[in-house]
């Protein structure tokens, strides 16, 4: 029996097969078919009208383009955020001095591989009319543009050489660029992620990249610059594509916006920008998913949900009342954005964003990148000065650090706030400095039992600078005319005036002073002195004054080292400064602070200027002041 269909339901792409009843079909089923004037297909020589198969294709619509594809530039004039690198392109081309090789490295979605495709597109560019020389406005319209732009010009080969590592894959390159190109200008390899491949495959791409034919072109994108050999960096121009300004990536995602029809909050862009960190792609990216959250106006709270990050409000909320003391408000902003999805690190992330931006503008930047919404807030963080911002500042930043060994993150975060919002009341030191008495220093701290030794040339004792205004210690320079020192004090500073720092420093620490007369010296040791000191003494006296000295140990008596007469006078010192009323009231207010260090007015090179608004000292190098720590 054969097998036959009926003539009324052949479909149009049936035909016949051998051994399936070829008799049953005649010539009917292969007519042409037409179309009439009203639209109906009918098959010449029957007057019924059949059924026609329509491929899915035909009817189904057309698949959605992201758009960080359908928004690539097409142009070097659409390419933002990248001036010096169109700028030197652009030069090359007109003055002929354009390289052989290129690689471009930036972070992800910057613009690498558009670049790469853009070069290529001009230099083989041929114009509409087809008489077009190499440009960086390629027309589009001849066919090496629309080729190009469809990845399917024969003499533009892009790699991806995560997938083509190896030495075999090199050796194809090697062997393709001793053809000419077959249509184009240029035959252009663009070898993306080019950091990927093996050391064997760069080594084996040396010769042939440093001497490659005149019509053949290298353009290398990469992410990891540093993983690239410098042999192959040294053959190349090397092209560094920055970020782009969230301020541009925020006009840039709005232009978007209006040829997509989504209505967005300028906020929203703006935080759309911020979480891309300067990446276009990314920018993109979350603007897609972003505008298939809702049909209406995208928001900024509906990106901060999206983005698992508090909304800008919630973040200026939270800082605003932190710098004013009020914790209570900092931790209800918090819980509100922690209830909403908001990581803790993410916060802080938000608040050093905040606090960085005020800190510019305190130091007299500009605030053209700050979006209108914003720009009075960060004024009003700005009038709390620099001072206050950089401890804010130091406060997140080490608080940021702690989230992550937290065991639990958003239990960090609040005492954080707690931390930033305690502190918030604290003088700054600039203020307290301004409490400090402006005359000469009080009767306690400038009386001296004995008075300070001539001044020399010498160089001075390199023990701490406290030790001018302590007590007589026995270290003070002698007359450079004074050949035989009296105390032990002047031998050190011998020693310092020859150039001897080690021999000084160890007769400070480990020697006590028993008996001294001309020629005749008796000292003890103590700690970890060498053997030797002793010889040495004796050697180097002998030599500086010109006379013969004899050095004895001394197994028991002697005063203390100078080092030990030292420290006794900073601590006696020290509580005397700390029993001023003004020191005592600072470390009441800092509790656990301590003084760590006493400079001499009168070593002061330079003169304190008084605190300004923001509570800033400038001073020499040498100011007179009291450094307090916590």
């Amino acid at each position: 029996m054969a097998f036959g269909i009926s003539r009324l339901a052949r479909p149009q792409w049936f035909f016949p097969f051998s051994g399936f009843g070829a008799a049953e079909y005649d010539a009917s089923l292969i007519t042409p078919i037409a179309t009439d004037p009203t639209g109906h297909k009918y098959s010449r020589g029957h007057e019924q009208e059949i059924g026609v198969y329509q491929p899915m294709t035909d009817t189904a619509k057309p698949a959605y383009r992201v758009l960080a594809r359908k928004y690539r530039p097409d142009t070097f004039s659409e390419l933002i955020g990248q001036d010096a690198l169109v700028r030197t392109l652009g030069n090359a081309l007109s003055l002929g001095r354009l390289a052989h090789a290129f690689v471009l490295t930036g972070v992800r979605g910057i613009g690498k591989t558009s670049t790469a495709r853009l070069l290529a597109k001009g230099l083989n560019c041929i114009g509409a009319d087809g008489n077009g020389d190499a440009t960086l406005e390629p027309c589009g319209q001849c066919e090496p543009c629309k080729s190009i732009a469809a990845g399917r010009h024969v003499d533009v080969l892009e790699i991806d050489a995560a997938s083509h590592t190896g030495v075999d894959d090199a050796r194809e390159i090697i062997e393709g660029v001793g053809y000419r190109p077959v249509s184009a200008r240029y035959k252009i390899y663009i070898i993306d992620e080019v950091h990927m491949m093996s050391k064997s495959a760069f080594n084996a791409l040396l010769k042939t990249l440093e001497e490659p034919p005149d019509a053949v072109k290298f353009i290398f994108a990469t992410t990891e610059i540093r993983k690239v050999p410098v042999t192959i960096l040294s053959r190349c121009q090397r092209y560094d594509l920055r970020r782009v300004p969230a301020a541009m990536l925020a006009e840039h995602l709005g232009m978007i916006c209006q040829r997509e029809s989504i209505a967005a909050d300028e906020d929203a862009l703006a935080a759309i920008a911020r979480a891309a960190e300067g990446s276009v792609r990314d920018a993109l990216s979350l603007l897609d998913q972003a505008a298939a959250m809702t049909a209406d106006k995208l928001t900024n709270d509906m990106v901060a949900d999206m983005l698992g990050r508090p909304g800008r409000r919630e973040s200026q909320t939270v800082l605003t009342a932190a710098l004013a003391g009020d914790a209570s408000s900092a931790l209800a902003a918090f819980h509100a954005a922690y209830s909403r999805g908001a990581e803790p690190e993410m916060l802080v992330t938000d608040l050093l964003d905040l606090i960085h931006l005020a800190s510019m503008q305190a130091a007299g930047g500009s605030d053209d990148a700050l979006i209108e919404s914003e720009r009075e807030m960060i004024a009003g963080l700005a009038g709390s000065g620099i001072a206050r911002l950089g401890r804010a500042w130091q406060l997140l930043l080490k608080g940021h650090g702690e989230l992550g060994k937290a065991p639990n993150p958003a239990a960090a975060c609040e005492m954080l706030i707690i931390r930033l919002a305690h502190t918030a009341h604290m003088p700054t030191p600039g203020e307290l400095m301004q409490k400090l008495p402006k005359t000469s220093p009080s009767p306690a701290t400038s009386a001296s039992p004995a008075p300070a030794a001539p001044a020399s040339s010498a160089p001075i004792s390199s023990a701490p600078i406290s030790s001018a205004l302590a007590a007589p210690v026995e270290a003070a320079a002698i007359e450079t005319s004074v050949n035989m020192p009296n105390s032990l004090g002047e031998i050190v500073a011998l020693a310092e005036t020859n150039g001897e720092m080690l021999l000084a420093a160890r007769i400070r620490n480990h020697v006590k002073l028993v008996s001294l007369k001309p020629g005749n010296l008796q000292i003890g040791l103590v700690g970890a002195a060498p053997d030797q000191l002793a010889g040495d003494i004796a050697r180097y006296l002998s030599q500086w004054t010109g006379q013969r000295w004899l050095v004895s140990l001394s197994e028991s008596g002697g005063a203390q080292t100078l080092a030990e007469e030292q420290r006794d006078a900073d601590d006696k010192l020290r509580d005397t400064i700390a029993s001023e009323p003004l020191v005592a009231q600072i470390l009441d207010i800092f509790p656990g602070a301590s003084i760590d260090e006493i400079k001499n007015p009168e070593t002061t090179d330079a003169a304190v200027t008084l605190p300004d608004d923001n509570g800033l000292l400038e001073a020499g190098q040498n100011s007179d002041d009291e450094e307090m720590s916590g």
